[in-house]
């Protein structure tokens, strides 16, 4: 999956440290290998030789992984710490998100995710937000231990009982993206999954309004039913 937000592309970046220094390291093991075999291999009837390297060599060869060891670990702390900070919005993102992030709620429940908006009104299994802003989850959970886990925005994050945990992402790229359950949450969480549908700030001032205007709506039809009798 690519990257389509500022911590993940950290991660991504990170990701593709380790592989390349992983990299290198075989390919000059290897290199050096090739190159004793070849150059100190016996031949028929000939006695095999004794061979030792000098310490100027063994210090050199030292202090070259120790300085590349180095490297490696200077540039993860950098990418590390960019990948911890906190996502602005930016000038084409919610206006009232641009001190504050948005805040909406995530529960989590056997087995299905649920989001509170800021206006009151709510949805299941697919969340809405707008482009270029940051938004920040606040992961609750009514029962077990849940996971929120959409990888092209963000890095995983537990729901625990009892507890409040949050994450925080945005996007600059329109679209939807989707995530899968990534804990063990009883019989049916291998179909837990969640969708989150990024779009303009003014489709998503649209859309939460007019979800609590159809959340209001049928509320007013099972009270007047409800009222007048007419229950099933």
């Amino acid at each position: 999956m690519a990257p389509h937000s500022p911590a993940t592309d950290q991660i991504d970046t990170l990701l593709w440290i380790g592989f390349i220094a992983a990299a290198i390291v075989v390919i000059a093991i290897n290199v050096a290998l090739f190159y004793a075999v070849r150059k100190y291999r016996s031949e028929r009837g000939t006695e095999p030789r004794q061979v030792s390297g000098g310490r100027k060599i063994q210090f050199r060869v030292g202090a070259m992984l120790t300085a590349f060891a180095a490297l490696v670990f200077i540039v993860s702390v950098i990418f590390t710490d960019k990948a911890r900070e906190s996502p602005t919005t930016g000038s084409d993102g919610l206006a009232a998100a641009k001190k504050v992030p948005l805040q909406i709620e995530a529960t989590g429940q056997q087995w299905l995710w649920r989001y509170d908006y800021p206006n009151g009104a709510f949805s299941y299994y697919k969340l809405v937000v707008p482009v270029d802003t940051a938004v920040a989850l606040d992961l609750v959970t009514t029962d077990v231990i849940h996971t929120w886990n959409v990888p092209d925005l963000a890095g995983k994050r537990d729901a625990v009982p009892g507890k409040t945990a949050k994450v925080v992402f945005s996007t600059a790229d329109e679209g939807s993206y989707t995530g899968r359950s990534a804990t063990l949450s009883g019989q049916a969480y291998a179909a837990m999954g969640t969708e989150v549908e990024v779009v303009s700030a003014a489709d998503y001032q649209d859309y939460i309004e007019q979800l609590k205007t159809d959340i209001e709506s049928a509320q007013e039809r099972v009270v007047s039913q409800i009222e007048s009798g007419n229950v099933p």
